[in-house]
C-alpha cells in the first residue's frame, strides 16, 4: 500500500499576502524610524538644520507621503523576497532577522537608484539651466547629508523587514509547508 502523493503547499496566495502586508506597513514603519534617525546622524552637520524646519514646516504626518512613494516597491519586493526565504529556509532559521535582511539590502537598492536619479537631475539641470544651479543641488545632496541618511535608509529599511515579518509571524502567514 502506498501513501498518496504529498501535495504541494500553496505559495502564490500567501506569497500575495505577505508582498501586500510589506507594501502596506513597510513604508509607515521605515519612515517613522527614518526621521528620528537621519535627525540623530544629522545632529552634528549642518544639514541637521535643514532635516529640522523641513520636519517642523511639514510635521510627520505628510512625511508618510514621500516615505510611500520612495518606499512602496523596495518594500513589496522585500515582502516577496521574504516569501521566498520563508519557502526555502528550513524551520530553524530565523525569519524576522532574514526579513531584516532582505529589507536593509532593498534599501541599499534604493538609495544607489536615488545616487543615480540625484546625478542624472544634477546634469541635467547643469546642461539645461546653469552650472551653478547644478553645483547647487549638488553641495545639497553630496557628503555628510548624503552619508548619514545612507545609513538611516538602511536601519530603517532592516527595522521595516523585521517588523513586517513580526507582524505576518503574528498572523501566522508563511509560504512554508
Amino acid at each position: 500500500m502506498s501513501l498518496p502523493p504529498e501535495e504541494p503547499a500553496p505559495f502564490f496566495l500567501p506569497a500575495f499576502a505577505l508582498t501586500l502586508l510589506f507594501a502596506v506597513l513597510g513604508p509607515a514603519i521605515g519612515g517613522a524610524v527614518f526621521i528620528p534617525l537621519a535627525m540623530l546622524a544629522e545632529a552634528e552637520t549642518t544639514a541637521a538644520l535643514h532635516i529640522g524646519w523641513i520636519a517642523g514646516l511639514i510635521g510627520h504626518a505628510f512625511a508618510l507621503i514621500p516615505a510611500y512613494a520612495l518606499g512602496l516597491f523596495p518594500a513589496a519586493f522585500t515582502g516577496f523576497g521574504f516569501a521566498l526565504y520563508d519557502a526555502w529556509a528550513p524551520a530553524s532559521y530565523p525569519r524576522a532577522l532574514g526579513a531584516a535582511l532582505i529589507g536593509a539590502a532593498l534599501a541599499q537598492g534604493l538609495y544607489l537608484w536615488l545616487l543615480w536619479a540625484g546625478a542624472t537631475l544634477v546634469g541635467w539641470i547643469s546642461v539645461h539651466f546653469s552650472a551653478d544651479v547644478g553645483d547647487v543641488v549638488y553641495d545639497w545632496t553630496a557628503g555628510e547629508f548624503d552619508a548619514a541618511l545612507h545609513h538611516a535608509l538602511l536601519a530603517s529599511g532592516a527595522a521595516a523587514g523585521f517588523a513586517c515579518a513580526m507582524v505576518a509571524g503574528f498572523f501566522g502567514l508563511s509560504t512554508r509547508r
